[in-house]
């Protein structure tokens, strides 16, 4: 499971976190912090450092008003290690793989014991969605019958995903789409990008701040561009041969690239507008496919490479080159039909 929310030392809170965090500071004051937390959202909305502050803020012996850690603390200081006994993280053991049921029976075990400085038991799963069935079975019961002062939080990028008796027993926390201004001033403070090009990052990574500044900041735009070169050059090279080359990279990252494309191919087929397209750093390549491929094939592709991208984040022991050749070939074919 790839990861857009890049490591941040963050001490105060996300510009565009600051009303969910308003919230929850007033259920903390109020006594009305629910027993278990969904944090929803696409990926690089920082829902991840959200879930630390959260566990943050309720371990800490001397939090400010507003939420903030005094850092002096022996529990700020094993936080800050990492080796907080109060606080139990479940994640998959390597990338790709699932969070297992002996993963999720420890952290059972680990809610039933007491506390060791008075305050809260913390459990972050992250993702939620890369729990098997088993595991999500057997989180169902504890969630059912909740431990008191512990504090459950799911952090899920495709919560649809996860059992609706899950979803029903946590209260849910909406990271929607940020204030575009908000986010830009805060992107270039981050990155010396020009603004346009910032926009671009926001724009291909649907508004997600941090997966922009990860992009900015790492290769993603260069592999992006040859994936993009690849699909161009496709009728003259080997679709198995590509299709090998793709599995090699983030299989979720290049499905999300490809639908993306698909789907600004068919905005642009459908409207002849370009105010709608998503990638414009790849406008007239992209307006040139609308009008040569036909339109009832290219939602046959969109189909094709959906289905792949929810087997891909449905299903982590998938292997995605076989996938990949699929949708090589479908887009190879309709190239040559057109």
């Amino acid at each position: 499971m790839h990861t857009l929310e890049p490591e941040l030392q963050e001490t105060t809170t996300l510009p565009w976190h600051k009303t969910l965090w308003q919230q929850m500071l007033r259920r903390l004051q109020q006594d009305r912090l629910p027993h278990a937390l969904l944090l929803c959202g696409r990926q690089g909305m920082g829902k991840s450092l959200f879930a630390k502050k959260i566990s943050q803020t309720l371990l800490c012996e001397q939090p400010s008003s507003g939420g903030q850690i005094c850092g002096q603390c022996k529990p700020c200081h094993l936080l800050r290690a990492d080796t907080h006994p109060d606080l139990f993280q479940v994640s998959p053991a390597e990338i790709g793989k699932q969070i297992t049921v002996a993963q999720i029976r420890n952290l059972i075990q680990f809610c039933s014991m007491t506390t060791h400085y008075g305050h809260y038991k913390i459990v972050t799963i992250n993702p939620a969605e890369a729990m098997n069935r088993n595991a999500a079975n057997s989180l169902l019961k504890l969630l059912e019958e909740p431990p008191a002062k512990t504090l459950i939080m799911l952090v899920s990028h495709q919560p649809m995903t996860l059992l609706a008796t899950i979803r029903s027993r946590c209260q849910r926390l909406d990271f929607s789409r940020p204030d575009r201004k908000l986010v830009e001033t805060w992107l270039q403070s981050r990155s010396n990008k020009r603004k346009d090009e910032l926009r671009l990052l926001l724009n291909i990574t649907a508004q997600a701040p941090l997966a922009a500044l990860a992009l900015a900041e790492t290769d993603g735009m260069a592999k992006r561009q040859t994936l993009f070169d690849n699909l161009i050059n496709l009728p003259t090279n080997d679709p198995v041969h590509i299709a090998e080359t793709w599995s090699k990279m983030d299989a979720a990252q290049v499905l999300q690239w490809m639908l993306s494309w698909t789907m600004d191919i068919i905005r642009y087929a459908s409207t002849a507008q370009t105010q709608y397209l998503v990638n414009h750093d790849y406008q007239e390549s992209l307006q040139g496919l609308a009008r040569q491929l036909n339109l009832h094939g290219l939602f046959d592709l969109l189909e094709l490479i959906q289905s792949a991208y929810q087997l891909v984040i449905g299903n982590a022991n998938i292997k995605p080159q076989g996938l990949f050749e699929s949708i090589a070939i479908a887009w190879l074919e309709l190239r040559r039909s057109q």
